[in-house]
């Protein structure tokens, strides 16, 4: 086989190649159809955002202006505590101490029922 035959051999190979590889890329690319469909849901997509964004004012993740003001807006109760509130007007380390004592004087409390329970059979 001289230099001709080969090089002619492999334009052939080369073409029968690259016919092949179109074919497979033509395949897997959508069609026409799917591209019209496909642009079609995208403007949908697009008028449904924005009219998402108009109600929203620009931010549609926003939450509504109900209830009370956030946290950090309100400030502790106490006096001369300027920290942002967590519960009851109270900052983070006032609502722990006023949880504290309201859990002591419960238990106080059933102390002392108890007492006098035991008192009271006691006497009996």
């Amino acid at each position: 086989m001289n230099s001709k035959e080969l090089g002619k051999s492999l334009e052939q190979l080369i073409e029968e190649i690259v016919a092949k590889t179109a074919k497979a890329v033509a395949k897997e690319l959508p069609s026409e159809e799917q591209l019209k469909g496909l642009e079609e849901r995208t403007k949908s997509i697009e008028v449904t955002l924005n009219h998402i964004l108009k109600k929203s004012g620009g931010n549609p993740l926003r939450k509504s202006n109900r209830g009370r003001k956030p946290g950090a807006q309100r400030i502790c109760s106490e006096a001369n505590c300027n920290r942002p509130v967590v519960a009851r007007g109270l900052c983070s380390m006032h609502y722990q101490r006023w949880r504290a004592d309201s859990v002591r004087s419960n238990q106080a409390a059933k102390a002392g029922k108890a007492k006098a329970a035991g008192k009271a059979k006691e006497s009996a």
